[in-house]
């Protein structure tokens, strides 16, 4: 099973490489109605929680659902896109055809994009008390 891990002093571009990793595809997020700055964290553009959060990803579910449970759950509004960032017109898409879709390499990915993950987990191992200042 595909966990999302959300935190909210993760920012854009480090939230977007999970997507690619997980689902293979980009995620335009929104704040306040506008694109987000890929420097925003998950706190300025809505989300709520304060400690790490993980998300079981439900591959069966369509584009169009995801989006809205995760908008739902944690006040953030975004919108999965194919990898030239274009949104995906077929909203009921299943997310397990994603992979078909984008015509991309899983090991690209998973080479390219765990690094950083890795590195934002060491420096916050236990969600917002890692930086009480913060």
């Amino acid at each position: 099973m595909k966990i999302l891990k959300l935190h909210p002093l993760m920012t854009i571009s480090l939230l977007q490489m999970q997507f690619q990793r997980l689902l293979h595809c980009n995620v335009a997020v929104y704040a306040r109605y506008s694109l987000a700055n890929s420097h925003d964290t998950l706190k300025e553009v809505g989300l709520l929680e304060l400690e790490l959060i993980e998300h079981p990803i439900d591959e069966t579910l369509s584009v169009r659902e995801f989006e809205e449970e995760l908008e739902e759950k944690y006040n953030c509004t975004l919108e999965l896109c194919d990898k030239n960032w274009k949104p995906f017109t077929n909203k009921s898409l299943r997310l397990f055809q994603l992979l078909a879709v984008n015509n991309t390499r899983e090991e690209d990915y998973n080479r390219s994009l765990e690094f950083p993950y890795d590195l934002f987990m060491r420096n916050f191992p236990h969600g917002s008390q890692a930086n009480p200042a913060i």
